[in-house]
Parts: C-alpha cells; sequence; structure tokens
C-alpha cells in the first residue's frame, strides 16, 4: 500500500500541507527529531501531522511522530494508510487518560479546539481536559526532558477587554466571570497558561504559548460557530444565514498559515510567554465574512439572507462595546512569520475542504 502522504488525501488538502513542508529550513529542525503532538483529531494537528510527514518524504527528515486517537479505527478515518508508516505511531488514549508512550524530542498539545461554539464554552468536560490534560502532558514533557513544549491556547482567553483599542495585544486582559458556566472554557485555558509559566518556572522547561484566532479550513458539517456554519452554508450550497446583524469583529487565519506559525513559535518563540496568531489583512465583521463568502464562490449563485429582518441595517460600533477580536501579530511577526493566504481565498479553500471532508466520511 502507498503510504506517501501525496496518495492518502484528496489533491486541494495535499497542495495545503505542502505548502507547510516546503519551509524546508523550519522542518529541518526536527530532522532525527521526535515530536509529540497530543491530538489527532482536530483540524490545527491533522495539518501540523501530515507536514511533519509529508518533510520526511521529500526531504527525508527521518521525524517520527506520536499521536493519540480515540480509536485506532479513528486514525484509520483521519489518516487513511499514513497509520502504517513506520514514522507515525498512533497510541489510543487521550490526555486525561494518558497511556505509555516513548520520550518525544517536541511536545505540541494541541488536544482541544481554539475556539469552541458558545454551547461548548461552558462544558465541563472540555474544560476539564484542558487543565487535567495538559497537565499530564506537562508531566510526560518534564520526563521526556523535551527540548521544546508548545500549548496551543485561544484567543478567548483574553474575555472582555476594554482598551480603547482596535487590536488585542498578548498583555491585555479583559474580564470572565468566574461565576457564570459560559466562562469554562476559556478560565479553564487561562489556568492551563497558567499551568505552563509555572513549569517552566519551577522546572527550568522551555514552554511556549500560542493564542491562534479563529483558524480557516475545512469543519464538519455541525459545526456551531457562527463563521463555520457559513462555511457549511455554502458547502451545502445553501443560502448564507446570518442569524443576527452579524457586528461582530474577529481577526481569522487560514490553517496553513497557523500551523507555520506554531512551528515559528515552537523554536524561535521565548519561554513562558505567548504570541497571538492571525492575519493582519483578514479581519472582519462576521456580516463582511459572509458577503465574502458569497463571493468566493461565484458560480454557486448564493446569496446572503437574514433570518431577521431587523438585522439587515448595519450596526454602528459603539465606543463602549468591547474591543473586538482583533489580534495585533505584531510579536509572532518579529519571529519571522508571514501570513500567505489571503481572507477570501482561505475561505474559498475551507469551503472546498468542508465539501471534500463530507465526501470522504460518505466513502468510509
Amino acid at each position: 500500500m502507498d503510504c506517501t502522504v501525496k496518495n492518502n488525501m484528496p489533491q486541494e488538502i495535499f497542495e495545503d500541507i505542502k505548502m507547510i513542508a516546503d519551509n524546508q529550513i523550519n522542518l529541518q529542525q526536527f530532522k532525527n527529531k521526535t515530536v509529540f503532538v497530543t491530538n489527532c483529531n482536530n483540524l490545527i494537528s491533522h495539518y501540523l501531522i501530515c507536514s511533519l510527514l509529508e518533510s520526511n518524504d521529500i526531504y527525508g527528515n527521518n521525524t517520527r511522530v506520536i499521536t493519540l486517537a480515540k480509536s485506532s479505527q479513528d486514525a484509520e478515518k483521519q489518516f487513511g494508510g499514513l497509520t502504517l508508516r513506520k514514522d507515525f505511531v498512533v497510541e489510543v488514549g487521550n490526555s486525561k487518560d494518558f497511556p505509555e508512550i516513548e520520550r518525544a524530542d517536541f511536545v505540541i498539545h494541541c488536544d482541544h479546539p481554539c475556539e469552541v461554539s458558545e454551547e461548548d464554552c461552558g462544558n465541563p468536560e472540555v474544560a476539564d481536559t484542558n487543565i487535567l490534560g495538559f497537565a499530564n502532558v506537562l508531566e510526560y514533557a518534564k520526563k521526556s526532558i523535551a527540548d521544546s513544549v508548545l500549548l496551543v491556547s485561544s484567543y478567548m482567553v483574553y474575555g472582555e477587554v476594554f482598551s480603547g483599542k482596535n487590536t488585542i495585544s498578548e498583555s491585555d486582559l479583559g474580564y470572565l466571570n468566574p461565576a457564570n458556566s459560559g466562562s469554562a472554557y476559556a478560565q479553564s485555558m487561562r489556568s492551563a497558561e497558567t499551568l505552563a509559566v509555572c513549569y517552566a518556572d519551577k522546572f527550568d522547561m522551555n514552554i511556549k504559548i500560542a493564542r491562534p484566532c479563529p483558524t480557516l479550513g475545512g469543519v464538519r458539517m455541525s459545526d456551531e460557530r457562527k463563521w463555520a456554519k457559513l462555511i457549511v452554508n455554502a458547502a451545502k450550497n445553501q443560502s448564507i444565514m446570518l442569524t443576527d446583524n452579524g457586528g461582530d469583529k474577529f481577526s481569522f487565519c487560514y490553517v496553513t498559515d497557523t500551523v507555520s506559525a506554531l512551528i515559528d513559535i515552537l523554536f524561535g518563540g521565548k519561554s513562558g510567554e505567548a504570541y497571538n496568531i492571525s492575519n493582519d489583512n483578514a479581519s472582519v465583521t462576521i456580516r463582511e465574512f459572509a458577503q465574502l463568502v458569497e463571493s468566493a464562490i461565484p458560480e454557486k449563485n448564493l446569496s446572503v439572507v437574514f433570518v431577521h429582518r431587523e438585522d439587515e441595517e448595519v450596526p454602528e460600533f459603539s465606543p463602549s462595546s468591547p474591543t473586538p477580536y482583533v489580534l495585533c501579530n505584531d510579536k509572532i511577526k518579529s519571529l519571522g512569520f508571514e501570513p500567505k493566504i489571503t481572507l477570501k481565498d482561505g475561505i474559498k479553500r475551507s469551503i472546498r475542504a468542508t465539501e471534500l471532508r463530507a465526501e470522504l466520511r460518505r466513502i468510509k
């Protein structure tokens, strides 16, 4: 069976993977090393794992990749013939139920989504995994004497920021109500970041923190995040439905740029510090995002529709409103990071990847 990355995924997805792997300078730093990626079941970790394996295929990096999966069947659905490779080890388990695995030189904790739906913001299981699961990962990294550890956190740790600025930098910290169950995800991510800094200080470990903005790419058809539902609408050839006035503003970044940024932080970031990941040319309101979805696929002849007519009027920004989730990326750009994918192109790629994801799941 052909176990190359190229022949185990759709051509469009492989083009993304190759774009990351083509950064030979960054990926050569993994040469003859072992990398542990804590979960293979999300967008960022999947792209990261495949990029490391592709670098083995084209550069002979001899990087060994370890990951955790819910089951061997789940891993086969995710990776196909890649699970038969000698340089790819899939262990059944999760960060909370941590199995015995071989040591790693680099540990990338990507066990949770860097953004969740409103429903999951108060999910105690998600919050529990963020803290207890990461504690297990840190103990593993300490035992492994890992060269570098990266916690993939979230922009949601900022809470409601009232800074009077147009962007949020790493030193900003907003309000989160600890007595509100809806704060569970963000509060648990703050705790995970504090845990990372504690281990870095007490055990002299090299630990960095990444705070990605919403990351574009293929999404599940059941995804409930506002922007992701618009991608799903387009993938299903449905009207692009806005359930509110679409006034919330966010930074966005395509997954290939996000993964490249993670590698920059892993090797170039300072221990104990956090780095925003965003594309400074990709900050829009959800309303503007919907319009970009419409224009990205003119051949589908879809249109933006407001569920409630009163939401059609363009909302006005109030000075008393919280700072929008537009992440300042000056800090990570100082490491050499430069996003390459435009927002419109990222949206178009995301729609196609979502279609392919659905097609593959029907086949399997």
